[in-house]
């Protein structure tokens, strides 16, 4: 029964391969080996997750500063008035 689910599962599963630097490799490394998971079966479940992309969007994480920059209320663009033509 085993072996007919290792077959199984290695007739479902492509594989690649991804270039990670060595900081989320190690941290990666810590968290399988404290929940007993192998690393691939992490990087699995990071990818399979529904809108994991998202929750590290940078209005995600930057919320609290909108709004929150110091200026002028004049436009930052150019003024278009001295471009026209004549």
């Amino acid at each position: 029964m085993a072996i007919l689910s290792e077959v199984s599962y290695l007739l479902g599963m492509k594989g690649i391969t991804v270039k990670i630097p060595e900081a989320t490799l190690r941290r990666l490394k810590e968290e399988a080996r404290a929940t007993g998971r192998s690393v691939a079966s992490l990087v699995r479940e990071r990818i399979e997750t529904p809108g994991a992309a998202l929750q590290g969007s940078v209005y995600a994480k930057t919320p609290d500063l909108a709004g929150s920059v110091a200026g002028s209320r004049r436009s930052a663009t150019n003024d278009r008035r001295r471009f026209r033509r004549r």
